[in-house]
């Protein structure tokens, strides 16, 4: 019941009470007939929500298909089909369909002449309301024709006949980064023709996708290495062998059952015996990919994180060098640990690493935090979408306490009992586990981070730690990406290149943990390079490369500061890396694809450095 059927309502009473007492029986009658006229719209409201909406039945085509556990692929568009169809004949009332979309996905178009009296799209779902009318006669029909026409001319207003309505509509969307898109479901809200009466229901339609990260071909980026013929220096060799290149090798001594047509006549004649000519053949080089996933590159929104760079740099060198011969191996390591894959080729093996890199981007269960007002806000957001019959007071309903006394301090206890209350109905919580949520702060919002983790809202408390936990989490970050280059390195072979995707801005003056195993691996003739994106998406520069352009805005001013400390940061880091033989790329996805393609072009010619790389 809404609040203008319960002001009907009492005003009815109030007439009927006044009406008896002074015999005044007209207004009695009045009364009375209103009350009577409320309660036959709540029985027929009662019949249409218990016997009629169940039957109703939505769909969801992701793409043309209704099946899900399919694979997508990030920074592309999704064609969403809703399809309505129902099986009984509703009485005039408003239906409105609100289809809830993962936070993965951003809304590109909506087909808004398709299914909808009036429309309305935010970031997180698509609305369509239905004004269902009953059978009417012919002469009312053509009537509401008219008006219907006449409402479609207004500006901001649609609406549609029954049969474009069992259609469905459809929109686009862009899934912005890798990891899991996760549809559950239609959020209902049935009201009845004068808005006396609202019933809020969620219709689950759960369909889950792999989101594969996106990547640019080989065509698109060249590596700026100079091809030479410069002789190595000693102990550095070409990775060549046997086979049927174009360049000569070396010439042998025949032996029984080589070609013909590799004898080396001339040679032959002057030697008096066979020769044969043995042409070179490139040995592939390896590559290993190390992804460090800490918590600080998952900061942000999907689409926008360090990680969601990351992953398009490692799959776009991982395409082109498996396009190239070249095997591909990735380790990637974050709180949930180090997990490795040996160097694989093909499109099989680029498969599997597209899957390792989707699943790796998935947040993990975020460490326990304390108890703020934003995540309250969140979890009631989340219960009123997705679960809003949990808090129904008929449903969830509320003890009478005394305690506390105040109004601020009630509400706020009466939100979070209606909270702890949904929450034991979802998770089949026992009474002293709900008694635990209601007077402990640290169950309750762990329980809540829980509920948001598998909800598909990462949830990353914007607290600001100390300076004591500053300290120690870049050491035991660095501490756990230098296990996991030695361990690369230990399983590695003879001239490898190993590509380190970390945030190591900030870790400048904690970088003694991390450079043994770098020179362990640069010790072992291999090519390491590190990747390090920036939150702005660009590579920094001093603030004097900004040139005046009238007036300065605030956002200047704050993008000439970022640019500035990530410039100072990055030389920093540079000084250092390069001293242990590491190259280093900030941020730019362009200039840390070519830098890569590089290092793989020195280590099959054999070169000491890569000359005419990007930095």
């Amino acid at each position: 019941m809404t609040f203008q059927a319960q002001a009907f309502a009492i005003a009815g009473l109030i007439g009927l009470y006044a009406g008896l007492i002074r015999g005044q029986n007209v207004l009695s009658l009045l009364s009375l007939a209103s009350l009577l006229w409320i309660f036959s719209e709540w029985l027929l409201f009662f019949i249409q929500v218990r016997f009629q909406l169940p039957r109703l039945r939505l769909a969801r085509l992701v793409n043309g298909e209704a099946d899900s556990n399919r694979s997508l692929w990030a920074e592309r568009s999704l064609d969403v089909q809703i399809q309505w169809r129902e099986s009984v004949r509703f009485h005039a009332a408003t239906l409105e369909v609100m289809d809830v979309l993962p936070e993965n996905l951003e809304v590109l178009y909506s087909d808004k002449g398709v299914g909808s009296n009036n429309s309305s799209i935010d970031a997180s779902s698509l609305r369509r309301v239905k004004h269902l009318q009953p059978s009417r006669s012919w002469l009312v029909s053509s009537f509401h024709r008219f008006v219907d026409r006449t409402v479609d001319e207004m500006p901001n207003k649609r609406s549609l006949g029954t049969g474009e309505w069992e259609n469905g509509w459809r929109y686009q969307v862009r899934v912005r980064s890798a990891g899991n898109v996760v549809f559950s479901g239609f959020r209902l809200t049935f009201e009845s023709t004068h808005g006396l009466f609202r019933y809020e229901k969620f219709e689950k339609c759960e369909q889950s996708f792999r989101a594969l990260p996106s990547f640019v071909d080989s065509g698109e980026y060249r590596s700026l290495t100079k091809k030479s013929n410069v002789i190595p220096r000693h102990g550095i060799h070409r990775l060549l062998r046997s086979g049927m290149g174009s360049e000569l090798l070396e010439l042998r001594e025949y032996m029984p059952g080589d070609p013909f047509k590799s004898i080396a006549w001339k040679v032959s004649a002057k030697r008096d015996q066979w020769m044969i000519r043995q042409y070179e053949s490139e040995v592939p080089a390896r590559v290993q990919l190390i992804v460090d996933g800490s918590s600080t590159s998952r900061v942000g929104g999907f689409g926008a994180r360090l990680l969601d760079q990351m992953t398009f740099v490692a799959a776009s060198v991982g395409r082109m060098a498996i396009n190239s011969g070249d095997p591909v191996g990735v380790a990637v390591c974050d709180e949930r640990g180090i997990r490795r894959l040996p160097p694989m080729s093909g499109e099989k093996g680029f498969q599997i690493l597209l899957r390792t890199l989707s699943d790796f981007s998935v947040n993990p269960s975020p460490p326990p935090c304390a108890l703020n007002q934003r995540m309250i806000d969140a979890v009631w957001a989340l219960l009123s979408q997705r679960f809003p019959e949990l808090l129904d007071f008929k449903v969830n309903q509320l003890p009478f306490f005394f305690f506390p006394v105040f109004p601020g301090s009630r509400g706020r206890f009466r939100l979070r009992f209606l909270i702890v209350g949904a929450l034991a109905e979802i998770y089949g919580l026992s009474t002293q586990e709900q008694v635990a949520l209601i007077h402990n702060d640290h169950a309750f919002a762990r329980r809540i981070q829980v509920l948001l983790n598998a909800s598909g809202i990462p949830w990353i408390a914007p607290v600001v730690a100390s300076a004591e936990s500053q300290d120690r989490e870049p050491i035991g970050r660095l501490s756990q990406l230098a296990e996991c280059i030695s361990s690369v390195v230990g399983h590695a072979r003879d001239n490898e290149v190993i590509v380190v995707m970390s945030d190591l801005l900030n870790c400048v003056s904690v970088l003694e943990f991390l450079l043994p195993a770098v020179k362990l691996a640069v010790a072992k003739h291999h090519r390491v390079s590190f990747v390090c994106p920036t939150t702005t998406f660009q590579r920094p520069y001093p603030s004097g490369a900004f040139r005046f352009s009238g007036t300065w805005t605030a956002d200047d001013l704050l993008l000439i500061a970022e640019q500035s400390r990530l410039q100072i940061q990055a030389e920093q880091l540079q000084r250092e890396l390069h001293r242990c033989g590491a190259s280093l790329s900030v941020s730019g996805e362009k200039n840390a694809i070519r830098l890569i393609l590089s290092e793989l072009d020195a280590v099959k010619m054999g070169r000491s450095k890569s000359q005419g790389a990007l930095r």
